[in-house]
C-alpha cells in the first residue's frame, strides 16, 4: 500500500509527535534538563517553520528499566502563523494545522547506548493515552509541492541531526479527534474511542525509499468506537470502524446518514460494511477517492423526490452526493447482498415504491461534484449491472404474493430481463371466495421470460416506467370470478374502474411503454355458475397478444392503447382480434373490441361453456364463421355480430347429482325457439347488441355479456 491512503495525514501527525518527544528523550539522558527545557521548544518551531509550540507539566524516568513519562504534554499549533504564511504565498503554509492535549506518553526500553554512539534513537514502544487532537483544516494549501518532494522535507524535519528513529511500535489508546474547516467553522468529522496501533516504525533515508512501508510503518491498525461526518445538521455516523494495512480493508459495523435533516433527499443505514483496495489521491480537502470493491451485508434506503414546479432548482442546489472533501468518486464494484428501499415523493396523492430484501452488483461507477440524488444518478456509471434472485412482497390483505425473479439490469445496454412475476393467490377458489364474501376477480398471472430494451434508468430511479419496448413467452393469466356469492353493492366505486387503461392510471407511478409483445401466451376466464354448481372456462391458448402505446401520461386528443392478438379459442378455434383503449376518455373507460372466427368449427365444441355457465348443450350444428365488434364505456356497450350457422340443435340441461339431465318437454320448446340455420346472403340476421353494464361485474364479464348476447339474438327466436 504507497502513501497515498485514507488518513496519511492524521498519521503523519501522530508520527511527528511521538517522533519528537522520543529525540528529547535521548538528548535528556545525554545533556539532561538543559535541552527539554531550553532546547527542544526551539527546535520544534525551527522545524515547524514556528507552526507550533510544545510544552508539557512533568518527566519522569525510570533510569533502570530504560522507561520514560511524560504528564500533559501540549503540541499547540500558530493558526496566527498559518494565515501569514498563506498571505505571502508561502509554501510552508499547510493543509492541517493541529492541537493535540496528551495526558500520558509513555516510552518503553530506549536504547540509549546507541542514540550516543550512532546517533540511532531506538526503542521498544511507545505509548500514548487518551489523547485529544483538534485538526484545523485549511482548503487549498498544500499544493504547491509535489507529493514526493513533501515527503522527502518531512523526512529531513523528522530525522534533524539523527540518522535512525525506530520503535517496535506505537500505540495510541482511547483517542478523540474533532476535525473542522478553519474558515467555516463547519466540522467534518469527530472520532470517539479511537485506538492506533503503528508497527516496525522507522525512519531514515533507506526506508523513505520502501515502498512497502506506510507512514514508515510495516502496519497499521485503527479501531474506533464512532465516527461522525459533518455537523449536527447534516449527519453521517459510523460505528466500529477498522482498518488494517495488512488486510487493506476497512469495516463498519453500521454506516448512517440522513440527509433528510438538512433538507436532502435521502436517509440511508447499512450495516456490515467492507471497502477493499483503496486509494485517497489528492489534498484532504479536494481528494479523489477510488475504491475497488465494496460490499454491504444489509441495508436501508429511502429517497424523497420533489415534483413540485421548482423541483429542478432545488434539486440541483441541495441534492449533491458530494459536497464535502471528496471531489471525484470512483467504485469498481458494489455488491449489497439485502436492502430495503422506499422511494417517495412531495406530491401527496403518490403511492410510495418499496422493494424489499434486494440484492445487486453495481459495476464502475464514478462521479463527481456535479452529480446529485436524483434520477441522472443512473448515467454517472459506466455500467450498472444489476441482478436480484428474488424480491417477494404480500398485499397488505394476505391474499396475494407479488414476487419478481431472475431482474437482471444493465445501463450500459439500458435493458432489463425477468425471468418471471407472478402474482399469486395465497388462497384456493373456493378459499378465497369465502374471504372475499363478494363476486370479486381473483387473478393467477405469471409473466415469463420478459426482455425490456432501450429503458430510461435516469426515470426509473424516479419511479417512472419509459421502456421501449418489452417481449414476453409463455406467460399466463387467469381469472376466476364465484357467482353463487352476492355482488359487493355497499362499495361506492364497485367496479367502475377496473378496466385496462383505468387500472395504469391507478398505479400510482408514471408508465410509457411503446410496445409490449406477448408470445406463447395462456388466457383464461372462469367462472362458477351456482345453479350449475360448476365453471366454465373461456381460454385462449397459444395467444400472441401486442399492445402499442400504453401510457398514463397526459393523453394527446384521440391518443389510444392500441392491441392485436391472435389466439386458439378454447384452444382449437382460430381467433383474431384486438381493442382500442382511449386515453383521452380513460376516465369514462371507453374502449372498443372485435373478434372475428374465418373457419368452420363444430357448435358441439362450445359445450364446454354453454354446459356449465348456462346449462344448455348443443347437440349438433356447423358454424362457418364469426365477426364481432363493440364499443363500449363504464355504462353501456354497443355491439354487433355476425355469425353465420346450420343445422343447430340445443337441449336444456338441469343438474343431478354431479352430472347434467336433459329437461325433455323444455328442450324440445327451446328447440322450437331456436332458428335452425343462419346463411349468408341477403336474409342472414345480423344482431345488435346493446348492453347495460353491471358496475360490480368485470371487464371480461361485460365482453363476455355483450358476446352471449349476440348470440343469442342471432340463434333464437324473439318471443
Amino acid at each position: 500500500m504507497s502513501a497515498k491512503k485514507p488518513g496519511r495525514k492524521f498519521y503523519i501527525i501522530t508520527s511527528i509527535v511521538v517522533l519528537f518527544l522520543t529525540a528529547g528523550f535521548v538528548f535528556y539522558k545525554i545533556k539532561k534538563h538543559n535541552f527539554l527545557d531550553h532546547q527542544l521548544q526551539s527546535i520544534v518551531k525551527e522545524k515547524t517553520h514556528e507552526l507550533y509550540k510544545i510544552s508539557y507539566d512533568s518527566i519522569s524516568v525510570d533510569e533502570i528499566g530504560g522507561d520514560l513519562y511524560i504528564k500533559n504534554i501540549y503540541i499547540k499549533g500558530d493558526t496566527a502563523r498559518q494565515l501569514e504564511l498563506i498571505n505571502k504565498n508561502d509554501t510552508n503554509a499547510t493543509a492541517v494545522i493541529f492541537d493535540i492535549f496528551v495526558p500520558m506518553l509513555k516510552v518503553v526500553d530506549f536504547k540509549t547506548a546507541r542514540a550516543l554512539l550512532s546517533k540511532q534513537m531506538e526503542c521498544r514502544q511507545i505509548v500514548i493515552s487518551n489523547p485529544q487532537v483538534r485538526l484545523y483544516l485549511f482548503p487549498g494549501q498544500g499544493k504547491q509541492k509535489d507529493d514526493k518532494k513533501k515527503q522527502e522535507e518531512l523526512y529531513k524535519q523528522l530525522l534533524g541531526n539523527f540518522k535512525l528513529m525506530k520503535a517496535d511500535s506505537v500505540s495510541v489508546i482511547n483517542a478523540q479527534v474533532v476535525a473542522s474547516d478553519f474558515f467555516s467553522k463547519e466540522v467534518k468529522f469527530r472520532t470517539f474511542q479511537t485506538t492506533v496501533n503503528l508497527s516496525g516504525v522507522a525512519i531514515d533515508s533507506t526506508y523513505n525509499q520502501d515502498t512497502s512501508r506506510t507512514l514508515f510503518c510495516k502496519e497499521i491498525g485503527i479501531k474506533s468506537d464512532k465516527i461522525i461526518f459533518g455537523d449536527k445538521k447534516n449527519t453521517a455516523e459510523a460505528s466500529f470502524a477498522t482498518f488494517d494495512t495488512r488486510s487493506k480493508i476497512v469495516a463498519f459495523s453500521s454506516v448512517s446518514y440522513d440527509a433528510f435533516k438538512n433538507s436532502g433527499f435521502f436517509k440511508t443505514e447499512l450495516q456490515g460494511i467492507s471497502l477493499s483496495g483503496i486509494e485517497w489521491l489528492g489534498p484532504v480537502e479536494n481528494s479523489d477517492l477510488i475504491v475497488d470493491k465494496v460490499i454491504i451485508n444489509k441495508g436501508e434506503l429511502e429517497t424523497l423526490l420533489d415534483d413540485s414546479k421548482d423541483s429542478k432548482s432545488k434539486q440541483n442546489k441541495e441534492g449533491r452526493i458530494l459536497t464535502g472533501w471528496i471531489k471525484k468518486f470512483s467504485l469498481n464494484s458494489l455488491q449489497v447482498k439485502s436492502v430495503n428501499y422506499i422511494s417517495r415523493t412531495t406530491e401527496e396523492n403518490k403511492r410510495p415504491f418499496q422493494v424489499k430484501n434486494n440484492s445487486f452488483l453495481i459495476k464502475n461507477i464514478s462521479i463527481d461534484r456535479t452529480a446529485a440524488f436524483n434520477g441522472k444518478l443512473i448515467n454517472q456509471a459506466k455500467e450498472i449491472d444489476l441482478y436480484n434472485d428474488e424480491i417477494s412482497i404480500r398485499s397488505a390483505d394476505n391474499i396475494y404474493e407479488y414476487k419478481v425473479s431472475g431482474i437482471r439490469l444493465n445501463s450500459k445496454t439500458k435493458s432489463i430481463s425477468i425471468k418471471s412475476l407472478r402474482i399469486i393467490p395465497q388462497l384456493d377458489e373456493a378459499a378465497f371466495a369465502r374471504k372475499a364474501r363478494y363476486q370479486i376477480d381473483r387473478y393467477n398471472i405469471i409473466i415469463k421470460d420478459v426482455r425490456c430494451s432501450n429503458v430510461d434508468g435516469e426515470k426509473l430511479v424516479r419511479g417512472e416506467i419509459d421502456i421501449e419496448s418489452i417481449n414476453t413467452v409463455g406467460s399466463s393469466v387467469k381469472v376466476f370470478r364465484d357467482l353463487s356469492y352476492p355482488i359487493d353493492s355497499i362499495s361506492k366505486q364497485g367496479q367502475q374502474m377496473t378496466y385496462p387503461h383505468q387500472i395504469i392510471h391507478k398505479l400510482g407511478l408514471p408508465i410509457k411503454i411503446d410496445k409490449f409483445v406477448f408470445s406463447n401466451t395462456y388466457i383464461e376466464y372462469k367462472e362458477k355458475n351456482p345453479k350449475s354448481e360448476n365453471s366454465g372456462r373461456v381460454r385462449f391458448a397459444n395467444t400472441a397478444l401486442t399492445l402499442k402505446n400504453v401510457s398514463n401520461h397526459k393523453p394527446r386528443d384521440g391518443e389510444k392503447i392500441v392491441v392485436s392478438f391472435k389466439t386458439n379459442f378454447l384452444d382449437e378455434i382460430p381467433l383474431t382480434g384486438g381493442f382500442t383503449f382511449s386515453l383521452d376518455q380513460w376516465q369514462k373507460g371507453v374502449f372498443t373490441a372485435e373478434a372475428s372466427i374465418a373457419n368452420n368449427i363444430h357448435a358441439t365444441t362450445l359445450n364446454q361453456l354453454t354446459e356449465p355457465m348456462g346449462l344448455i348443450k348443443v347437440e349438433k350444428g356447423e358454424i362457418h364463421s364469426l365477426t364481432f365488434s363493440m364499443k363500449a364505456d363504464t355504462n353501456t356497450s354497443n355491439g354487433t355480430l355476425l355469425m353465420p350457422y346450420e343445422d343447430l340443435k340445443v337441449s336444456l340441461l338441469k343438474k343431478k347429482g354431479d352430472e347434467y339431465a336433459k329437461k325433455g318437454i323444455f328442450s324440445l320448446l327451446a328447440n322450437l325457439a331456436v332458428k335452425n340455420s343462419n346463411k349468408e346472403g341477403s336474409n342472414m340476421r345480423t344482431a345488435q347488441v346493446v348492453i347495460t353494464r353491471n358496475k360490480y361485474r368485470s371487464f371480461f364479464n361485460f365482453i363476455w355479456m355483450t358476446v352471449f348476447k349476440g348470440l343469442r339474438d342471432v340463434a333464437v327466436i324473439k318471443i
